[in-house]
């Protein structure tokens, strides 16, 4: 029991932080560099097979494996933005309060007006940014190759974030060795 939960939180961590274009462009820029929380996490997953949405938060979400056994899947995540346009999407995700499985991956983002574009080498989402009480909500748009090429539909794909106050700015996001980088992960996201 506790491999098959250990595999479907490393199922969902491996396909979570997928990254999702527009005209309108404000003055002031909907989401810029810093660090923010991710209080939760919609993106699609295969479970048992069947492609889905799974939406994860940090409250708890309750799902029902292809045995009928209800778990219960939390979510603790970082999003840090560089100035330079690179940045590192951290998530640990524990199924039934067990250790959770993490997923610490670079990545690189850019603002086109309200859409921000959140990639790797594999590939780009577009979402279209709005900010709700005191939040940056991220909605899934599309999916664009490396040549721009819209190549997937991210339509109910979403990630809520929270500003991060101050204290948290002066944190290193350097990574001198996988041990050092995992162990600022999880004080990282134990901090949040």
């Amino acid at each position: 029991m506790a491999g098959g939960r250990f595999g479907l939180a490393t199922l969902l961590v491996a396909g979570i932080g997928c990254a999702h274009l527009g005209a309108s462009r404000p003055e002031t820029p909907l989401l810029g560099a810093g660090k923010y929380a991710v209080e939760s996490i919609r993106s699609r997953a295969q479970l048992d097979g069947v492609d889905q949405l799974i939406e994860i938060s940090e409250t708890g979400t309750k799902m029902t494996d292809a045995t009928g056994a209800e778990h219960v899947l939390t979510e603790r995540g970082a999003l840090v933005l560089g100035e330079n346009g690179s940045c590192r999407l951290a998530l640990a995700v524990s199924v039934d309060g067990e250790e959770p499985g993490i997923s610490d991956r670079t990545c690189r983002w850019n603002m086109d007006g309200d859409r921000f574009l959140l990639g790797d080498q594999s590939g780009t989402t577009v979402y279209q940014v709005r900010r709700t009480n005191g939040r940056v909500v991220l909605e899934g748009m599309s999916d664009i190759d490396k040549d721009g090429k819209v190549v997937g539909d991210a339509r109910g794909e979403r990630i809520v974030l929270v500003e991060r106050p101050p204290e948290y700015a002066g944190r290193s996001a350097d990574r001198t060795s996988e041990g050092q980088a995992a162990r600022e992960v999880q004080q990282y996201l134990h901090d949040l």
